[in-house]
């Protein structure tokens, strides 16, 4: 952001809901972008992925318009609305003309509060999750990462389980349910709406108050909080999948949360290990020195809990063992010996950059301050931002290398054309 830039502007409105408004009147555009603490993690046992099917059918349908209706709205103007739900928050998402404002808060604001729920939607999203399903467990990518995630965390973790569910989950969702989920979650106190653009701020309060303000909390606010885990034995998974040319190897354990204040330390480090292929030894070194891997990479989960940390790499099935020990032996390296003085300079200057290139665009901006809200960081966290970089030492990364790596403690997920007698 620019120096002469003001702070984003943080108001509460009288029933809870949290804005977030950032003026930028260089061009005729606005972006709304929202964090709704609705995601999968408030999931009942056996209930996985109603969250999901909430939020995919916001616009599906509503008390006083139909989906068709919705869309006619939004796209005759060349303005786009959605939402999609992860495990801890739905994300809502605009981009509209700043004249066009008032027409998309309409919409917004019938979607959230008003959903029906339709039966026929209802199916076809089944038969949607269904297809995306089936198509994830074609994918080695995706089969590893299901089993390093189900390895790390126990299924009663909101982590062990996909976002969208199971296909049986799913087929036991009933509109009932979707509707008791919504009253029980959808609630202006447990929105953030990040507004930025060509706006005038004070304006933008009143329309949302006036829209939202009689949006009252249902009963006692839910915990927004995830469970603590312990590191897990280290575990090997195998999903053979003979037909496949490739090998996807996830290996990892539990993280830290985002909240936690050596996060930054610790984002710093991963960046050394396998967060960019400009610096990371994982890339420089497992795949372009001792060519074993296609792609390679690693990273600690930004999450309210303790995200997972992981490294993964797509491996011709010849390199599997030989890639495991790789990956293994530099997350070691990193452990024991640290970063040196060039890495850790390139890395702060990377991180730095690639912030300051996010707030480029009112999207990125609005992600940056939904980040801030929602983790407690603050609403001056983008002015911020960089002395936190440039405040740590080599020696605070080194530390936190030790802390928190263990690679004694890696879990490894394997998935591809490989057989579970060979070895790693």
């Amino acid at each position: 952001m620019s120096n002469n830039q003001p702070l984003a502007t943080r108001h509460i409105l009288d029933n809870g809901l949290t804005l977030l408004i950032q003026e930028n009147h260089f061009n005729q555009t606005v972006a709304i972008s929202g964090r709704l603490k609705a995601g999968s993690m408030y999931d009942n046992a056996g209930h996985y992925g109603l969250s999901d099917a909430v939020a995919n059918l916001l616009t599906k349908g509503t008390e006083s318009r139909t989906w068709e209706e919705i869309a006619e709205v939004t796209e005759s103007v060349g303005a786009s609305l959605g939402a999609s739900a992860s495990t801890e928050t739905v994300s809502i998402e605009g981009r509209l003309l700043s004249r066009d404002f008032d027409r998309v808060l309409d919409v917004l604001n019938d979607i959230l509060r008003s959903p029906n729920f339709p039966q026929e939607e209802i199916e076809k999203h089944r038969h949607q999750v269904h297809s995306w399903l089936k198509g994830w467990e074609d994918e080695t990518d995706d089969v590893a990462d299901r089993l390093l995630r189900q390895t790390v965390y126990p299924d009663v973790h909101p982590y062990h389980w996909r976002v969208q569910g199971t296909e049986e989950s799913v087929q036991r969702i009933q509109r009932d349910a979707l509707v008791d989920f919504h009253a029980a979650y959808y609630r202006p106190d447990s929105l953030i709406l990040a507004i930025v653009g060509d706006v005038e701020t004070e304006t933008i309060i009143e329309k949302i108050d006036a829209a939202m303000g009689d949006w009252a909390p249902n009963g006692e606010k839910p915990p927004f909080v995830i469970p603590a885990v312990e590191y897990s034995e280290k575990r090997i998974v195998v999903k053979p999948m003979m037909d496949k040319s490739q090998v996807n190897i996830d290996l990892g354990h539990k993280g830290i949360a985002r909240t936690n204040p050596d996060f930054y330390t610790v984002n710093l480090m991963n960046s050394v290990l396998g967060g960019s292929a400009g610096i990371a030894r994982l890339f420089g070194r497992v795949r372009d020195v001792q060519g074993l891997a296609y792609s390679v990479w690693s990273s600690f989960s930004p999450s309210m809990g303790e995200g997972l940390f992981h490294a993964s790499a797509g491996v011709n099935p010849a390199n599997v063992d030989k890639a495991v020990k790789s990956i293994l032996h530099e997350i070691e390296l990193m452990k024991s010996d640290g970063i040196t003085e060039e890495e850790f300079s390139d890395a702060q200057n990377l991180i730095v950059g690639n912030f300051a290139l996010a707030l480029e665009t009112n999207r990125g901006l609005a992600a940056v301050l939904l980040t801030a809200e929602l983790y407690g960081l603050g609403i001056d966290y983008p002015e911020r931002h960089e002395s936190i970089y440039r405040n740590i030492t080599r020696a605070q990364v080194n530390e936190a290398a030790q802390k928190y790596l263990h690679p004694e403690l890696c879990s490894i997920a394997i998935a591809g054309a490989y057989h579970e007698k060979q070895e790693v």
